[in-house]
């Protein structure tokens, strides 16, 4: 009897792309939780990972990891607050942080008005801890 093949996983993957010097980049990444519908995230870490596929895709695009993480959903790239929006609008809400996050940033406004503030906290971090950009 021939062993049974296993199926080829469908579920759709949505990348994350984050700056891995970054602490709180690092430690949102890892607690990000999507709806099991939408798919299975995948997270990169934009220093570690600089000849994956996506890195090419995201420099063709002009996008700067310095100015915002990048999500790719559906074959499309999210930058920046745009990124952040998108992933509170599939977000689960399995932990506190995610529901936060989904609570917060869900609505554009939050998002646009927070953004700045956040990417502030980043760079200035990343100065006291003496990383450079990516």
């Amino acid at each position: 009897m021939p062993a049974p093949q296993s199926q080829p996983d469908e579920t759709p993957a949505i990348w994350l792309v984050y700056d891995g010097d970054c602490p709180f980049c690092s430690a949102s990444a890892q607690m990000v939780r999507i709806k099991q519908a939408v798919g299975r995230l995948r997270i990169l870490n934009a220093r570690e990972a600089t000849n994956h596929p996506l890195m090419a895709e995201i420099t063709a695009q002009g996008l700067d990891l310095n100015q915002g993480i990048a999500v790719k959903f559906q074959d499309r790239l999210y930058h920046g607050r745009d990124a952040l929006h998108l992933l509170a609008l599939i977000g689960s809400e399995t932990g506190w942080l995610n529901r936060l996050n989904v609570i917060l940033f869900r609505h554009r406004k939050t998002v646009d008005f927070a953004y700045p503030f956040m990417k502030g906290v980043r760079d200035l971090t990343l100065k006291v801890l003496g990383r450079t950009p990516i």
